[in-house]
């Protein structure tokens, strides 16, 4: 007798393989978060790692952001790189601290501001103040580079080091020959004879008003910038200017010149960092170099270890310090150009300076019960009028619920940037910021004759005389002309409302300093923009003073740095939704993608209608 055949197995369906697959993601997803909070709550009370006697080591390497970056898989804030007000802090209070003997800059080409490079170099002054060495090393000294390291005592460059201390190169791409030749036209107007930002669009090269606007700036900048470094080095401003005007290139020429005080490996002059505060500590160093050869000399790796403290690790007992206080003054990171609308940025880019995020941390930061006061560290070249002016009103109601409101002005605090400045209780800039820019311009970009060179044509049925008035392929009508540039009148009226009534000046007075005029801090004191000249200690200082704080009071930063799970979990929630699509351009050696960019940028604050935008930007390399 034949046995039944075996009953086959029915195919498992599509939906029920969806439903495995779906619920092994689930459950690896569960695994990480909770993988991710094991670590969050290890970590949250992490004071850091400092060795009693040791050196602060400071690398500054690529882009320091004045505000926080995502983190990285599997970290907690405390593990996040430090933004460039953290580095300032730090710095300062290792000046006081006994565990830290001096301070180790290592520089490795550093990107940053201005504004965020005044506040890291006085920090380094008080380090000196304090009677701690100070040694700066780098194997390729930049102007950046070298105005940060010049304040400190020694300044080190190794055998085959470079020397490219050549000044500032302030440079604007033109688009109108682009324009001419693919037949687009830029139908942009303005208010203000400064308000260069228009120019790009529409000039081959600048204006009589925009040159003598960017000359003075950079005047004032370059000033500044002489100054600081011959008080640094002990030369006068005439040397530093030579130094400057004719390169010294080599390390040996820079040492003749005064750029550099020694020249060694790290390998050798890390090992007598502990005798940097004696006299003889460059001669020291030049016979360990002698002894040394060119082979450089052996360093125990654990003595290594005790003879420096990591920043990193510094920065996280300056950040439980901060929490653990029962008084916080809140710092509100304002970076980035200001956009509205919502947008975290996500898991690989950082938090958008928008209108309604700003309104959630500013919010987030009242809501506190023990937050006194409100810092809010500007770091924006401005954008969207619209914006602008909501941000201005939350800071308006913070006050209005009996907060001291406080601004640092970082790298950059212009036009819209400013514009959310005005209204604070006090104004900070560094010297070197570059701030004011009050004024606004607005338009679109004509696209209709690059339609034709393709072959593309396009018919308009409207009801409406101007109902084609932000048409991308039609130019402003007569009428359309007058009525844009009415309003962009009336905003700029409500610009100098709003700067007037915050600066306790007249309408005619900020009307002579406006018109789209861009300032250094130090310009933009002596006509009233600003109150003092300092960084983010001196704000914090004020903030604390305005709302009679006791010592002892702590930082709250906002927005909250999240964690990777967290951002992970707002990525995928928002998997489902419409998402707008951003390619990021990295072209070849050589080709400006970041022209592109602007014009992506300027099309989105444009939508607003009002653009209260610096034009250009400078930075340190």
């Amino acid at each position: 007798m034949e046995a039944d055949p075996k009953p086959k197995t029915p195919p498992r369906s599509s939906s029920s393989t969806r439903i495995l697959l779906g619920l092994t993601a689930l459950g690896g997803l569960v695994f990480v978060a909770s993988l991710g909070a094991v670590v969050w709550l290890v970590n949250q009370e992490d004071g850091g790692e400092v060795h009693d006697g040791s050196y602060l080591h400071v690398e500054l390497s690529g882009p320091i952001s004045d505000s926080p970056q995502p983190p990285p898989l599997f970290a907690d804030p405390s593990d996040i790189p430090p933004t460039g007000i953290e580095i300032a802090q730090a710095i300062r209070k290792a000046a006081e601290d006994e565990r830290i003997d001096g301070v180790y800059v290592e520089l490795a080409g550093m990107q940053t501001g201005y504004g965020i490079a005044r506040e890291i170099r006085d920090a380094l002054g008080e380090v000196r103040a304090a009677g701690k060495p100070c040694v700066a090393y780098s194997e390729v000294w930049t102007t950046g580079g070298w105005y940060v390291g010049s304040q400190c005592d020694h300044v080190v460059s190794p055998p085959g080091g470079i020397h490219m201390v050549t000044g500032i190169d302030a440079r604007t791409t033109y688009y109108k020959g682009t324009f001419d030749k693919l037949g687009v036209q830029s139908e942009m107007l303005h208010v203000g004879d400064f308000k260069s930002a228009v120019e790009p669009y529409e000039r081959a090269e600048p204006s009589e008003a925009a040159s003598e606007a960017m000359n003075y700036l950079l005047d004032g900048l370059w000033d500044t910038w002489v100054a600081d470094v011959a008080a640094g080095r002990g030369l006068s401003e005439a040397e530093v200017r030579d130094i400057v005007d004719r390169p010294a290139l080599s390390p040996d020429a820079a040492m003749d010149r005064g750029l550099v005080d020694v020249i060694a490996y790290p390998s050798v002059f890390e090992e007598l960092l502990v005798e940097a505060g004696a006299d003889d500590w460059r001669d020291q160093v030049e016979a360990a170099m002698a002894s040394a050869g060119t082979s450089g000399a052996s360093v125990d790796e654990d003595d290594e270890d005790d003879a420096f403290t990591d920043l990193d690790e510094y920065v996280k007992g300056l950040r439980a310090d901060w929490r653990g206080a029962e008084e916080h003054v809140a710092v509100i990171y304002a970076s980035g150009p200001i956009t509205s609308g919502a947008g975290d940025g996500g898991l690989f880019s950082g938090p958008t300076l928008t209108d309604q995020n700003f309104r959630k941390w500013i919010r987030s930061a009242a809501d506190d019960d023990s937050v006194k006061a409100v810092v809010v560290r500007v770091d924006s070249p401005g954008g969207s009028g619209l914006a602008s002016d909501m941000m201005w009103h939350e800071i308006r109601k913070v006050q209005a619920e009996g907060l001291p409101v406080v601004i640092s002005m970082a790298s950059y605090a212009a036009s819209g940037g400013y514009y959310i400045s005005a209204p604070a209780d006090y104004v900070v800039a560094q010297p070197t910021t570059l701030t004011g820019s009050i004024g606004v311009f607005g338009g679109k970009i004509n696209l209709g004759g690059l339609y034709e060179k393709v072959g593309m044509t396009q018919h308009s049925y409207k009801r409406g005389a101007q109902a084609d008035l932000f048409a991308p392929t039609a130019g402003f009508s007569e009428g359309g002309r007058v009525a844009y540039q009415r309003f962009l009148d009336d905003f700029y009226e409500l610009f100098l409302e709003r700067v007037a009534e915050g600066r306790e000046l007249e309408r005619d007075a900020v009307h002579e300093v406006a018109q789209g005029r861009v300032w250094t801090g130090a310009q933009a004191l002596d006509r009233g923009l600003v109150d003092e000249l300092g960084g983010i200690d001196v704000a914090l200082a004020k903030a604390a003073e305005l709302a009679e704080l006791e010592e002892g009071w702590g930082v709250a930063a906002f927005p909250r740095q999240k964690t990777f799970i967290e951002l992970l979990q707002e990525d995928l929630a928002e998997v489902a939704a419409p998402t707008t699509v951003r390619v990021e351009l990295d072209g070849p050696v050589g080709v400006d993608t970041g022209a592109l960019g602007d014009l992506f940028l300027l099309e989105s604050i444009l939508s607003d209608g009002a653009a209260a935008l610096l034009p250009g930007s400078l930075s340190l390399r």
